[in-house]
């Protein structure tokens, strides 16, 4: 049965455009639940060091979002549930060897399969929510669907913190002496140094340097377990992907021969407007995954490596799941790109307040405002690109629409790693209010380069001059 012919569901929406949205939900479980300690099992775990590991990860993420342009293309070509069926096998794959390898080389395969699979599911999922939303609707479709985004994000981090903080102390203190025994010869630190002792005496309220080590030791065991939990997720979404996602309809699409497909790939940079409008928003996107390469290294190191790092992350996947809809409705009249402009101001004053008050509840407050500055912008952001896609190069064209994540890690990893290691070292005097207003001051000039594109480029054809 074709996506013309489904019965329409909840809302309006067919069945596939709920399946979608399903899939999406176990993929983000998976991808968060890993993402929001991965510096930390880099340098913990496998042994880099913070540049290193923070660049790994920025370089990671970067992949993530450049390698949905081929895999958009190749989807487009192939169909989208085969897209699915690729991404989650080599996901699940990726995720296993990243918790039982962990180690430099083998780690660095893992990170390429995950991409690799990441990179499939994010246009191909966007892709089903354009397609299957009813006419008209598909503002509301986009913010459905990133509101299950961040489901998945809260969720995935809530899991993480209870397996790397909870599991360990648990089993620490149970009768399973064999895997205490594995985990007291295999997992680091090995040997007690200077160092774990000054961070010991560090945390609030002071912990013993012993009772340090060994709190360290099982949560590197349980950064391992989030890593097979993740592995379940992905197959969870693959049965979904078997047995209950159909093939949006193409109907009247053009079709394509592999090599028209590919250079398809190419021609989309002859987009002007296109190509300018992505690379003003990777100062957007560079703010934000400082949540997942700065913010887990400053929390553990500056404020207590006790504090609940990924209950306090968690904070902005928890606001977009309450505030999305309420939001969404409130800017559904204005227009796309005030709408934009508006979330990246919101969200450069959040970094502003990280620079001002780092302190827990600083921290905390500058993530809820994160928050709302970001689900002001990213649904609109979707249904725009997506609205600027010629027939038959939807996918295309957001696989396109992740570029601006790729450009903000590529950049923003090794930036990142120098920042964090300069202002908020492990040991010794820490300044991180420069960190976080350089951040700031990123978000101010691309917000200046959107108004300057507004002004000369301004909306895309069919839409009304904005700003």
């Amino acid at each position: 049965m074709d996506q013309g012919r489904e019965k329409k569901g909840q809302w309006g929406f067919p069945r596939t455009f709920w399946t979608a949205n399903t899939i999406e939900l176990f993929e983000r479980l998976a991808y968060y639940g890993m993402n929001i300690i991965l510096a930390l099992y880099l340098t913990r775990r496998v042994g880099y060091s913070t540049e290193m590991a923070v660049s790994i990860t920025g370089f990671f993420i970067s992949s993530l979002y450049l390698l949905p342009i081929p895999a958009g293309a190749i989807s487009d070509k192939i169909g989208f549930r085969n897209g699915l069926f690729i991404a989650f096998t080599l996901l699940a794959v990726g995720y296993g060897m990243l918790g039982a390898f962990p180690s430099k080389v083998m780690v660095i395969v893992a990170l390429v399969l995950i991409a690799m699979g990441g990179a499939f599911v994010k246009p191909v999922i966007s892709g089903t929510i354009k397609k299957t939303s009813p006419e008209g609707l598909s503002k509301i479709g986009f913010s459905i669907f990133y509101m299950v985004v961040n489901i998945g994000g809260f969720t995935g981090k809530i899991v993480a913190k209870i397996l790397r903080q909870d599991l360990g102390r648990w089993i620490s203190a149970s009768g399973y002496t064999a895997l205490q025994e594995w985990v007291q010869a295999n997992v680091p630190p090995f040997t007690m140094t200077p160092e774990i002792a000054s961070r010991a005496a560090e945390q609030s309220p002071p912990m013993t340097p012993e009772a340090f080590f060994e709190m360290l030791k099982w949560q590197g065991l349980g950064m391992q377990c989030i890593c097979f939990f993740s592995v379940v997720m992905s197959i969870i979404a693959l049965l979904f992907v078997a047995f209950s996602y159909r093939e949006p309809d193409r109907t009247g699409e053009p079709m394509r021969s592999v090599g028209e497909t590919f250079a398809d790939m190419f021609r989309v940079l002859r987009d002007f407007k296109f190509v300018s409008f992505i690379l003003i928003f990777a100062g957007f996107d560079l703010m934000f995954w400082q949540l997942y390469l700065s913010v887990p290294l400053y929390i553990t190191r500056h404020i207590s490596e006790r504090a609940p790092m990924a209950y306090i992350v968690a904070i902005n996947p928890g606001m977009i799941i309450l505030f999305q809809m309420p939001i969404a409705w409130a800017v559904q009249r204005m227009r796309p790109l005030a709408t934009m402009a508006l979330g990246m101001a919101i969200s450069t004053g959040a970094m502003v307040l990280l620079g001002v008050i780092p302190t827990l509840w600083g921290t905390c407050l500058s993530i809820c405002v994160f928050a709302v500055g970001e689900m002001t912008f990213a649904p609109r952001f979707l249904d725009y690109v997506s609205s600027m896609a010629p027939k038959g190069k939807v996918g295309l064209y957001l696989g396109y629409a992740y570029v601006r994540s790729f450009i903000a890690n590529i950049i923003g990893g090794p930036l990142s790693g120098f920042l964090v290691a300069r202002y908020v070292p492990e040991v010794g005097r820490r300044n991180p209010s420069k960190m976080w207003l350089t951040f700031a001051a990123i978000g101010v000039v691309a917000l200046v380069a959107l108004f300057i594109y507004n002004r000369f480029v301004g909306e895309h054809a069919g839409e009304e001059k904005a700003v």
